[in-house]
């Protein structure tokens, strides 16, 4: 329901030294939005330990319609899953 209410997304960017670059992969985050939609803390959860760093990178630039509950904005938490897409040589 959150990622409907994503408004600015910054893809994750694989960490050019790891074998992983060649591997597809998801990074589960755990993720509180403050009221005004900026990402307030993120907390890996599960994936790649080379691949989460990059995912908590990305995923703090998001920016998100605040959330909203009897019409005011409220902090949320919620899980994002990342996923990593495979390269080919």
């Amino acid at each position: 329901m959150v990622n409907r209410l994503v408004v600015h997304k910054v893809e994750p960017v694989y960490p050019p030294q790891t074998p992983e670059s060649q591997l597809g992969g998801v990074v589960v985050l755990e993720t509180v939005i403050a009221t005004d939609g900026t990402v307030a803390h993120v907390r890996p959860i599960s994936g790649s330990a080379a691949l989460t760093a990059a995912a908590i990178d990305a995923v703090k630039w998001w920016r998100f319609q605040p959330y909203r509950v009897n019409g005011r904005p409220v902090r949320v938490e919620t899980t994002l899953a990342v996923d990593f897409h495979a390269t080919e040589n």
